[in-house]
């Protein structure tokens, strides 16, 4: 029963994280050896690309959640970190902003536990179905988040996917549902694979903004002189 259910899930990402691999590893990549990462929400694929890319790039990293059951390097909140000020060249939160309950002071934490010069990376979800319930408690659009980050400089906020591959992924996320069964999972994933080529294509003859599966995010905290400057 749990191998099919797996099998589905796994499935089912390959629509919902579509390009998001990409996107942390293309990150990762330009930071510089023996740099401090924080990656905030530990266990699973991230956690587990984040310490690969740390291993093939000569960083180090260190995973923080506030579930124990998680198996964390260190249990800690990101809205109130007990990691000192100006701690980490980097911060990856993926899809775990939705989880937070108060999102503006773990934007001031991002801000408070990185360097100068450090960078964020976040994604989050915006059209998505619930899930880790019940702890899903926000969707942001990409003005939301730009207000939430507008303390960060070359802040990059763009769409994970077209609008109507947001709506495949509703349709895939669906086959992992509590009352899915082993006979109508297959079917919408199968489903959901014969329309993606119609999906993309409508995408790029009909592109818009007004929905996607979520955002990809990347910033920098500016310089402190930058910072100062900014104020007079």
């Amino acid at each position: 029963m749990m191998g099919w259910r797996f099998r589905v899930s796994q499935a089912s990402k390959l629509f919902s994280r579509k390009g998001l691999n990409q996107f942390i590893v293309g990150h990762l990549k330009l930071i510089p050896a023996n740099a401090r990462v924080l990656n905030v929400g530990a266990g699973g694929d991230i956690q587990a690309l984040t310490e690969a890319c740390a291993r093939k790039y000569g960083f180090s990293v260190v995973s923080t959640d506030i579930d124990p059951a998680r198996k964390p390097d260190v249990v800690d909140d990101i809205t109130q970190s007990s990691f000192p000020s100006a701690h980490f060249d980097a911060i990856v939160i993926i899809e775990v902003l939705e989880h937070v309950v108060d999102p503006l002071r773990a934007a001031a934490e991002v801000q408070r536990l990185l360097k100068p010069g450090g960078s964020l990376l976040l994604s989050t979800p915006f059209i998505f179905p619930l899930h880790d319930r019940p702890h899903d408690f926000f969707r942001y659009t990409k003005y939301g988040l730009s207000s939430l980050f507008s303390g960060l400089e070359a802040l990059e906020i763009r769409e994970r996917n077209s609008w109507p591959e947001a709506a495949l992924v509703l349709l895939a996320r669906a086959a992992r549902e509590p009352n899915a069964t082993i006979v109508s999972a297959p079917l919408m994933l199968a489903l959901a694979f014969a329309l993606f080529p119609i999906a993309w294509l409508v995408g790029r003859l009909m592109p818009s903004d007004f929905a996607t599966s979520g955002y990809l995010l990347s910033g920098r905290k500016p310089q402190e002189s930058e910072a100062a400057g900014a104020l007079t």
